[in-house]
């Protein structure tokens, strides 16, 4: 069994749990909830929720409000993610180049990671320029959607990306969204040689989106620089000619992120 598909295969559901509790708290209509709110919202009984919730009270991971009965991200997360930030070298040259790629593009530009099913900006820039679209840090997509999906797909083992696709499947977003699989699979086999994967108009009418691989040291895919903004009016090979431009950056990112 190959490393990859061993870390698919071994994962504890408690621990799944617990980061799908956080992350629904940590969006912004969810950010004070009840037990019962927080049970619906993640698709657990109220059991397992309470027990868990209660943990992470403990921790001060959570805070928990006796008068109002609701749930919160606790003081604890700031904490672990200054440490996170801190021993993760390559972030405050990711952060330096997402500016500069940003500025170049001159529209919204983010990092983006996967996290089980999903992907996640974890930080992002945005242009004055009209054809920037605002976006959230915390903000998770299903690894169907869009052109970052296509790159954290393309650098999967084969095995555990069909096991990824026959769960999750290929869903039609928008007319444009491509849902054949031998299409999609072949997509997915240019985007290493490309150095990009594009998605037109394929999650959401109007908006389109570039995204880049940015490999570590063992050749593995560290995160995804992804270019996300407005296209009622730019064609296509638009988009092909700032994916060129922009990859020339994203390349010399690899190169430095795969010294460290």
């Amino acid at each position: 069994m190959s490393e990859k598909s061993s870390k698919a295969k071994y994962t504890s559901p408690s621990v799944v749990t617990t980061f799908e509790i956080l992350n629904f708290l940590s969006k912004s209509k969810n950010k004070n909830s009840t037990l019962t709110e927080i049970s619906k919202g993640v698709g657990i009984n109220h059991s397992t929720c309470y027990r868990i919730l209660q943990t992470l009270v403990n921790l001060n991971v959570l805070r928990y409000d006796e008068n109002s009965k609701r749930f919160s991200l606790g003081p604890y997360l700031i904490v672990l993610g200054n440490r996170a930030a801190q021993t993760l070298d390559y972030m405050h040259v990711a952060k330096e180049y997402l500016k500069r790629i940003c500025d170049l593009s001159e529209v919204t530009t983010a990092i983006a990671q996967r996290v089980g099913d999903y992907w996640v900006y974890i930080d992002r820039e945005i242009s004055d320029s009209p054809y920037s679209v605002y976006i959230n840090v915390g903000q998770r997509f299903p690894l169907n959607a869009g052109a970052t999906s296509k790159v954290i797909l393309s650098y999967m083992s084969e095995e555990e990306r069909e096991e990824i696709m026959e769960r999750i499947g290929l869903k039609q977003y928008t007319k444009h969204t491509v849902i054949d699989k031998s299409e999609f699979l072949k997509e997915l086999s240019m985007i290493e040689e490309q150095g990009y994967a594009i998605s037109y108009n394929e999650h959401l009418d109007g908006v389109s989106g570039i995204s880049f691989p940015i490999e570590n040291k063992s050749g593995e895919l560290e995160f995804v620089i992804t270019l996300v903004m407005i296209t009622n009016d730019k064609k296509e090979e638009h988009l092909i000619e700032l994916a060129e431009k922009v990859k020339t950056l994203t390349d010399e990112l690899t190169k430095i992120i795969s010294k460290q």
